[in-house]
């Protein structure tokens, strides 16, 4: 019945943002703001916590009688949510999210440290949130845990094994730790009512949600360039010839690495074009487009906004085109190319579109993008 209500709520306020009157810079925004928060933001946390809570429910089962059947439950499930949250991630550094204890994005903190995982489990300790398992919880924890060996060695580890109780233990704090944190996000931008301050931030200074929006989406595309590919890619940090890193990807173990990154590339396409799984409305790209042609701007003799918008079916070709797991084909070329058109547009949407858009980008990196 709780997650009824968001559906009854996103049946009610979605409509055609296609077809709003646009007479001004306030105008754009504040229907841009209003279709990215009703049916892009809204919806990708409500799908986040509904599969963290499938998630629990699966480990919960799983440890009250662990066999190979219900493993596999486990597995599928944990792939279905560690997916969703890619679509939540551009919000990390956004309202509830940021100011969340933990925050949410300490849910995915890769690589595990495994070593710490293994310490937890042998002396019983299930405080996900310690300063020490900072790299030991979240998804990266779940993804050792579940995937860390063939699917027969990991049932004896929670059955037969001499610290099996004390693993099923671990397994059942990391996942909880994962459903409280969504649902806690999520009932602040529902419940709570976020998402209607979201959509009345109008404005351009960094503290609007247009500001504070593109701060987060940027910060979360630094992610995908540097953590995600550049990392084990050896090319970060700036200036590095270190060898490859295969086992710094995210998800290494049960090797979905390219699957999230595509799904987490497509979320910020998705804000940016102001697509969502019903349809099309506003996105970032109509108060781009509405500010070059209203300030007589040019890119290259065209529109930055139809440039960002190529890169983005660029990058994602490049993305889609490398084979799972991404531990095994950092070599291959579409990586690279890959990387290349992902740091293009990390240039394009961090400096080229927020001067335009007259908005501040005030997070510091030093990768030199």
């Amino acid at each position: 019945m709780f997650f009824l209500g968001t559906v009854i709520l996103l049946g009610a306020i979605n409509f055609s943002c296609s077809k709003a009157v646009i007479n001004n810079n306030s105008g754009v925004t504040d229907t841009v703001l209003l279709n990215i928060g009703n049916n892009i933001i809204l919806p990708s946390y409500d799908s986040l916590a509904i599969a963290a809570d499938s998630l629990d429910s699966a480990v919960v089962d799983f440890n009250a009688n662990p066999t190979a059947a219900k493993l596999s439950n486990v597995q599928a499930l944990f792939i279905t949510a560690y997916t969703a949250w890619q679509s939540a991630s551009p919000y990390d550094h956004l309202g509830p999210a940021s100011v969340a204890q933990p925050p949410l994005s300490s849910i995915n903190i890769f690589p595990v440290t495994t070593t710490q995982v293994d310490n937890d489990i042998s002396q019983n300790n299930d405080n996900v949130n310690s300063f020490a398992n900072t790299t030991a919880k979240g998804f990266p924890a779940l993804d050792y845990l579940l995937f860390g060996t063939n699917n027969t060695t990991l049932l004896t580890d929670y059955t037969t094994d001499a610290l099996a109780a004390n693993r099923r233990a671990f397994l059942a704090a990391v996942a909880a730790d994962i459903k409280a944190e969504a649902n806690a996000v999520y009932l602040q931008w529902f419940g709570g009512s976020y998402v209607t301050t979201f959509v009345n931030g109008s404005g351009t200074s960094v503290s609007s949600s247009l500001g504070l929006l593109l701060n987060s989406l940027d910060q979360d595309f630094e992610v995908l360039k540097n953590d995600r590919l550049g990392i084990p890619l050896g090319i970060i940090p700036a200036g590095s010839s270190s060898p490859q890193a295969p086992t710094e990807v995210e998800a290494y173990y049960s090797g979905i690495s390219v699957q999230l990154a595509v799904k987490q590339l497509k979320a910020i396409q998705g804000i940016y074009l102001g697509t969502y799984q019903q349809g099309n409305g506003l996105g970032l790209n109509t108060y781009l487009t509405h500010a070059e042609q209203q300030n007589h701007l040019n890119y290259h003799g065209g529109l930055l906004s139809d440039t960002i918008k190529a890169d983005f079916t660029l990058a994602l070709s490049d993305l889609q085109a490398i084979p799972d797991p991404l531990s095994a084909n950092l070599s291959n070329a579409n990586t690279t190319a890959a990387f290349t058109e992902i740091q293009q547009l990390v240039t394009l949407l961090k400096t080229d579109m927020p001067s335009d858009l007259g908005v501040l980008i005030n997070y510091g990196d030093n990768d030199g993008d």
